[in-house]
């Protein structure tokens, strides 16, 4: 967490930042703008305002969500059980590659879903088959 002396320079930084933004909005439109220098004076006065203030309130939302972040990471250390012990390493190397070959056997031969029995229409479906096939546009039209 952030002291208020951190927070007072943070919020400093951003307003100077602002200051500068502001500086650039007049100078840009003085210069590009063929205003007066009032008018680019009031738009840059503008501009460090609404830079502050905006720039101010997303500085505000970080750090908020930081320390919400922090929070929460404590909180998850704090009820997650230590973690086990981890696994010898296997006897061989060539018994990883037999291990894999069995794992996906036997995803291969189980299924996720098995019919219980047929279900109504199945038969008759099956039986409307045909051999037709779309063959796209045809050239006389």
């Amino acid at each position: 967490m952030t002291t208020s002396t951190d927070k007072t320079a943070d919020t400093a930084r951003v307003w100077k930042r602002a200051a500068y933004g502001g500086l650039v909005v007049a100078g840009v439109i003085l210069v590009f703008g063929q205003t007066s220098v009032m008018t680019a004076a009031i738009a840059g006065v503008a501009a460090f305002a609404a830079g502050g203030y905006l720039g101010g309130r997303m500085y505000g939302a970080v750090q908020e969500a930081q320390e919400r972040a922090e929070l929460a990471t404590q909180t998850l250390a704090d009820v997650a059980p230590s973690a086990p012990a981890p696994m010898a390493p296997a006897a061989s190397a060539a018994a990883e590659p037999e291990l894999v070959a069995t794992t996906v056997e036997a995803a291969g031969e189980m299924k996720l879903v098995q019919p219980s029995k047929a279900l109504p229409g199945e038969a008759e479906l099956a039986a409307r088959k045909g051999t037709w096939r779309y063959e796209g546009n045809s050239a006389t039209a």
